[in-house]
């Protein structure tokens, strides 16, 4: 039973040896990014600090009910008096009317709330798109890497014909003066194409959260949409967009409550005051008011509120025409990415 307990770690460790290592793919990169990302955890704490949001508002029209207990000693005491005098107080507020403003706050607030979640989306997109830039940069400059270790290589073994040639006597000392200095130039550019692998490195440790190891080719991915349609999809879906479109809701919804707050409030209250003798006291009213004059600050509050909406429409027309101008750029790229590529493979085969 030993023997064969010792066989099969041996056997073990002799096929975990032997075993090539996984090559690293870009949908492996992609899901390091998204989980490793400290920018999606930020986002996504304040979204659910901007979901809280939501619940303050809702609390604000629902009843308030908070106690209170006091203690006091007199001295000198009255003839019959107590020495501890204690009551104890349970109040409650409730607004009945306010114009809607508590409502307006709660769907405003909700319009906050979906408008961070495209925010959201907006970063989820960035971190992947981060990566793969990262994950692409290192296979390019792995490759030149290679391609000018290559080249080293063949000046190399010309440096050492030259010498031999020189040796003999069949070329002079300038043919090999020549060749040391295409030698040279050769490391030259070695070393830069290195150092740019060591940056490209760098960048993909930030976007990924871990050191590139053998990574694999990307297939290409299928561009099915001309440029037009692409424009058209990315104004009806793009996350900015939608973003900004939600800011401009909220604030549509702001300047109603902005004009509520100029209206009467009702609010019912009640109170209940027991002593230390269980003598109960019960009160119950409504409060009406409102403002009468505020020095101009709830009007000057309202353009406010105007001037911030009408910011939030221009800034959604602003974000339409980047984002269409963002997509013809990255039409533009890939045009230009594939004439490259078919010269280079036509001079390659000249």
């Amino acid at each position: 039973m030993g023997i064969r307990i010792g066989f099969a770690a041996v056997l073990a460790i002799v096929i975990g040896v032997s075993a090539p290592v996984r090559a690293e793919t870009l949908a492996d990169a992609l899901t390091a990014a998204y989980n490793n990302s400290g920018l999606l955890d930020q986002n996504r704490a304040l979204l659910r600090a901007a979901d809280e949001d939501v619940a303050q508002a809702v609390a604000a029209t629902l009843p308030v009910i908070s106690w209170a207990a006091s203690a006091s000693i007199s001295s000198p005491r009255a003839e019959g008096s107590k020495l501890i005098a204690a009551t104890a107080r349970v109040q409650g507020e409730l607004t009945i009317y306010d114009s809607g403003s508590g409502a307006y706050a709660i769907e405003a607030q909700k319009e906050i709330v979906l408008g961070t979640r495209q925010s959201l989306r907006n970063i989820e997109q960035t971190v992947l798109l981060n990566a793969v830039s990262a994950y692409m940069q290192v296979r390019a400059d792995s490759e030149f890497v290679a391609l000018r270790q290559s080249n080293v290589g063949v000046i190399t073994q010309e440096l050492r014909a030259a010498q031999d040639r020189f040796d003999v006597g069949e070329v002079t000392r300038t043919d090999v003066a020549l060749a040391e200095a295409r030698l040279a130039g050769a490391r030259s550019l070695l070393a830069a194409a290195e150092g740019s692998l060591a940056r490209s490195a760098e960048s993909y440790t930030a976007a990924v959260g871990r050191r590139p190891g053998n990574l694999s080719p990307a297939t290409a991915a299928p561009v099915s949409k001309g440029v037009t349609d692409a424009k058209a999809y990315a104004v009806r879906n793009h996350p900015t967009l939608l973003e900004t479109q939600h800011s401009v809701s909220a604030a549509e919804l702001s300047i109603k409550r902005g004009e509520a707050a100029m209206n009467p409030t009702v609010t019912l209250n009640g109170q209940i005051d027991i002593d230390q003798d269980r003598n109960i006291d019960q009160q119950i009213g409504i409060n009406v008011g409102g403002p009468i004059y505020a020095g101009g600050a709830l009007s000057s509050n309202v353009r406010q509120l105007m001037a911030r909406r009408d910011a939030a429409r221009a800034g959604l027309h602003v974000a339409a025409l980047s984002i269409e101008q963002q997509v013809g750029n990255a039409y533009s790229y890939l045009e230009s990415a594939r004439a490259s590529s078919q010269a280079s493979n036509l001079q390659i085969r000249a």
